[in-house]
């Protein structure tokens, strides 16, 4: 589809959806002990009000960051500060429900998604079963945005409502105009790449994994790869990377399709990493250090 047919398709709209999450740089909180496990903000959220039964749940920041503007929690739901919720939620009003926190120091609020839109077009999209033929995952989502109200700024999906929100290219636009910092706008999905675009990157990725193959040195197990980067190296094994940061925390990292590392810090390292051939690479600065 190219994207003069899809600004006519779809009456000049913008036809990208994006994976909302908090980036590097924004603080993390924590939950308090004291909060039972009954309460609502430790249940699944999956596009049903919580209000009824809410009442403000104590958090404390964990690892103080740059930015406090979308703070990050561990349960995936959107938390806001009182600037941010004061600015978007006029806007958004019908597609969440604004749920307060309470901070020692900061105003904060989670948002519960309660838009949750069947937008899934299955015949396009990619998607994961399980051993018994049911649903695991999505690999590739693709859209249908005729099924999306042309005002729509966060929706859910029923597939993955309890893990996923996804915004609109007006949501990441209404965040760039007033200068709200820390969020990373992950794309799931451009209306305008077509097949041609996908089979392009796809041959650029194979190229990329070809040049790690073709340009590594001596290959360890890895012990050794963990003695390496606690000496401040990092390494890889195809799309993986592993290093740590300046704070002793471990960072695994996979390049994804746009030829970017994807970065994140693992509990534990997956045990089918553990048996790959590592190498020596180029250390990268972390955006957070």
């Amino acid at each position: 589809m190219s994207t003069n047919y899809a600004m006519q398709r779809y009456g000049g709209r913008k036809t990208k959806v994006y994976s909302l999450r908090s980036n590097e740089d924004s603080s993390d909180l924590m939950l308090d002990k004291s909060v039972s496990a009954e309460h609502p903000i430790e249940l699944k959220f999956k596009g049903q009000s919580k209000m009824p039964m809410w009442t403000p749940p104590l958090l404390y920041t964990n690892n103080k960051r740059k930015y406090n503007d979308f703070p990050r929690y561990l349960s995936g739901q959107p938390i806001v500060s009182e600037k941010v919720k004061d600015i978007l939620f006029p806007i958004i009003a019908e597609e969440v429900e604004i749920l307060p926190l309470a901070h020692p120091e900061l105003n904060l609020f989670m948002l519960n998604i309660t838009n949750v839109i069947d937008c899934v077009d299955y015949n396009r999209s990619k998607i994961k079963l399980t051993g018994k033929g049911n649903f695991a995952r999505f690999i590739k989502f693709v859209f249908d945005f005729s099924k999306i109200p042309e005002k729509t700024y966060m929706f859910k999906i029923k597939e993955t409502a309890v893990v996923q929100v996804f915004v609109t290219e007006a949501f990441k636009d209404l965040v760039e105009l007033h200068g709200l910092k820390g969020l990373d706008f992950s794309e799931v999905y451009d209306s305008a790449f077509t097949s041609e675009k996908e089979e392009e990157q796809k041959r650029n990725y194979q190229a990329a994994l070809d040049s790690i193959a073709h340009s590594k040195g001596t290959e360890f197990f890895y012990d050794e790869a963990r003695i390496l980067m606690e000496q401040g190296k990092a390494v890889a094994s195809g799309k993986w990377k592993m290093q740590y940061d300046e704070k002793g925390e471990l960072w695994l990292g996979e390049l994804m399709l746009d030829l970017k590392y994807e970065w994140g810090r693992p509990v534990y390292i997956p045990p089918i990493l553990l048996g790959y051939a590592w190498h020596e690479v180029d250390f990268t600065q972390m955006k957070h250090t």
